[in-house]
């Protein structure tokens, strides 16, 4: 690595974490919002820890590490199991309850949209130190093609689980075993669909530049953004009440959390009865 690669490699590193940041920039006058976002990554800081934990004993077992061993010579079906069974399973199990936590400690699992964006940190975090692990062992030749490539998928895998988990802690007439099912359903789904992507990657060893990945790195652009449509369908305050717009001052009495002008944040305007008494 030059000099130059040095440099820039740390940008290319935080770079879809400062894109998610931007895109979503409009939603940062919500504080709850920001700091689900901020506690998501923290937490998936920890996910990620916990995970190459688990793997020691089944890398050591197996004599290699995983991702060498789905990419090597096997069985399509050996290579489909562990993807689905052991790295879907594994991380999506531990990046959802990472993001469950994150979500907890912010708003109480009460808010579908910070419950998406405390999934979100989480997946975010998750993929960067992965590269950076990645890094260390194989070098910057693997990881540079793969890290818009792994952030946006393990985004997209942690969307599809929030999704689920947003909309099943919304319906407070569930029961609360309901609501753990509909969850791990979440999971499940997310699971599978990481290790199918595996297999796909690492099995038939196809190129990061390829047109597959391009079309998979769209796709899973388009279903971050989908996710978070659903999402935003059930964030709706509890109460109708007078508010303003955070960005651009319009008022509304709607039930919406966000603004029919500008799209920004909508916050409830808060009356101060504050008395002030001028000196004489």
């Amino acid at each position: 690595m030059t000099s130059i690669d040095a440099l820039l490699f740390p940008v290319l590193l935080l770079l879809p974490i400062c894109l998610f940041y931007l895109i979503f920039r409009r939603n940062w006058v919500d504080v709850e919002l920001r700091n689900a976002f901020v506690t998501g990554l923290l937490f998936g800081g920890a996910a990620i820890l916990i995970t190459r934990l688990s793997y020691v004993p089944i890398e050591m077992y197996l004599g290699t590490d995983l991702r060498t061993f789905i990419s090597g010579p096997r069985t399509w079906w050996i290579t489909l199991l562990t993807s689905v069974g052991v790295i879907g399973i594994v991380e999506e199990g531990l990046k959802s309850g990472a993001g469950l936590l994150a979500s907890y400690q912010i708003s109480f699992l009460k808010r579908p949209a910070a419950i998406f964006m405390a999934f979100a940190g989480t997946a975010l975090a998750f993929s960067l130190l992965e590269n950076i692990q990645y890094y260390l062992l194989f070098g910057a030749g693997i990881v540079l093609p793969r890290i818009v490539i792994s952030s946006s998928a393990h985004l997209f895998f942690s969307c599809v689980s929030s999704a689920v988990a947003a909309v099943a802690l919304s319906r407070s007439t569930r029961t609360a075993s309901a609501v753990s099912l509909r969850i791990l359903l979440g999971v499940l789904i997310a699971a599978l669909i990481h290790g199918l992507f595996d297999f796909l990657v690492f099995h038939f060893d196809i190129q990061a530049a390829s047109g597959v990945i391009v079309s998979l790195v769209v796709l899973f652009f388009f279903g971050v953004q989908e996710a978070w449509i659903v999402v935003l369908r059930v964030d709706e305050p509890p109460e109708v009440g007078l508010r303003i717009c955070a960005g651009c001052g319009a008022f509304s009495i709607e039930r919406s959390r966000f603004c029919g002008f500008c799209g920004s944040r909508v916050l409830r305007k808060q009356r101060d009865f504050t008395l002030k008494v001028s000196e004489s």
